[in-house]
């Protein structure tokens, strides 16, 4: 396979998907800024952080190890990992429920904010993996439009509700987004209708090397420091400040998504294919989100958006320092699990998260202020991922561990 055809084949549909996606969500955001309230949008990203947990959380990491574990028939192991990923979701309820209360805060209705969740949970969850799929099962249409629609009919409608039907609340926002998923986890149809093949645990010595417990253990990790980052900076500052710092976070962090989906997924789904450098990859991620925060600067500073906006600045740079980390570390996340590393990667991938969880629930207890709590969080997330990155782009290969070492603790 030649670079060309790398291109063509996956990399390019599934970054044009990615892109679409990614127009639609700065589209949907012009949309929050200017139709709803500070309010309304902090209520709704509360919403989309926990069902977003709760569905990742469920597939704990299913979606990475189909593309890596390419010696597996992709139709069996996706329907094997649909299934349990269901029970996951059901067994998570309780803690799901718990995150609902918490973010609450006593202002915003507790059992609407943890129905919404559930149900925008579960289709985020089969169009996640319908995303993985899609790679290794679908021509290069589907891979576009398996990342394009979901984001494109979800801005569509929250904008035909505020405009033509003057609906501006968090409702409208929750269902235009259970919409738009619904429509994405279609893709993963063919899993239904596959018969129910048993998947023999793989020996093979590549991909992904980690145990079932590993896995979920660092999907847990994520999941927890995501949504204590929503929940926490909700009841300490306030929903205001919260929809600032999320709906920042949920435009460029698409960015190093991007990244992720349309490079380093499609060199795992093609692993002996020949192709650019990954620098090229983490250039055009971080140049991007500069890009986007320049963008919002300069419509601040010209009074395109609403003055209850104006607490957004004080995001801008510190926002950028962290997704340009977490961006070139997304154009080599595929390299641990080529090289054998993904027992260390997912290592670090945890030290790094148990240090931001400190940093996000001692500043408030030691009296230090929003600012000096938001420089120092993502300083160190931007520095962490960056020296993570800079480790991976230096794997070399070696000789693969034992079958007896594939699966430690």
């Amino acid at each position: 396979m030649t670079d060309r055809t790398f291109l063509r084949g996956g990399t390019v549909p599934a970054a044009l998907g990615s892109l679409v996606s990614l127009a639609a969500q700065a589209l949907m955001a012009l949309f929050l800024l200017k139709l709803f309230e500070p309010q309304a949008v902090g209520v709704f990203s509360v919403i989309a952080q926990l069902a977003f947990g709760w569905s990742t959380l469920a597939l704990a990491q299913s979606p990475v190890s189909l593309l890596a574990n390419q010696h597996l028939s992709a139709l069996p192991a996706a329907r094997q990992a649909w299934q349990a990923s269901l029970r996951r979701w059901g067994w998570l309820a309780p803690v799901a429920l718990l995150a609902a209360v918490w973010a609450s805060g006593g202002t915003s209705p507790w059992l609407s904010t943890m129905l919404w969740a559930a149900a925008i949970a579960l289709v985020q969850m089969g169009w996640l993996l319908a995303q993985s799929l899609s790679l290794r099962i679908h021509a290069p249409l589907s891979i576009a439009g398996v990342r394009m629609l979901p984001p494109v009919l979800a801005a569509a409608l929250a904008a035909a509700g505020a405009l033509w039907m003057d609906w501006r609340s968090s409702h409208l926002l929750s269902a235009a987004a259970l919409i738009g998923y619904a429509a994405g986890a279609l893709w993963l149809l063919p899993v239904l209708r596959a018969p129910s093949t048993p998947v023999t645990p793989a020996t093979a010595m590549q991909g992904d090397l980690r145990s079932d417990r590993l896995k979920f253990i660092h999907t847990l990790s994520d999941v927890a420091v995501a949504t204590m980052l929503a929940a926490h900076w909700a009841s300490v500052y306030g929903s205001a400040q919260a929809g600032c710092l999320l709906i920042l976070l949920r435009v460029t962090g698409f960015i190093p998504a991007l990244v992720s989906t349309a490079w380093a997924q499609v060199v795992l789904s093609r692993p002996q294919a020949q192709r650019p450098g990954s620098w090229l990859a983490a250039l055009a991620g971080a140049t991007g989100v500069a890009m986007v925060c320049l963008v919002a600067g300069l419509a601040l500073q010209a009074g395109w958006l609403s003055a209850a906006w104006a607490p957004l600045a004080d995001y801008l740079w510190p926002v950028a320092l962290w997704q340009i980390g977490a961006c070139l570390v997304a154009a080599v996340s595929h390299r641990p699990f080529q090289h054998g590393r993904s027992v260390i990667y997912t290592r670090q991938c945890l030290g790094i998260n148990a240090v931001q969880a400190l940093l996000l629930l001692l500043p408030p207890w030691l009296g230090w202020g929003l600012h000096s709590q938001l420089w120092a969080l993502a300083g160190f997330l931007g520095l962490s991922l960056s020296l993570q990155a800079l480790w991976a782009a230096g794997l070399r290969d070696r000789a693969l561990p034992s079958p007896s070492q594939r699966n430690p603790a």
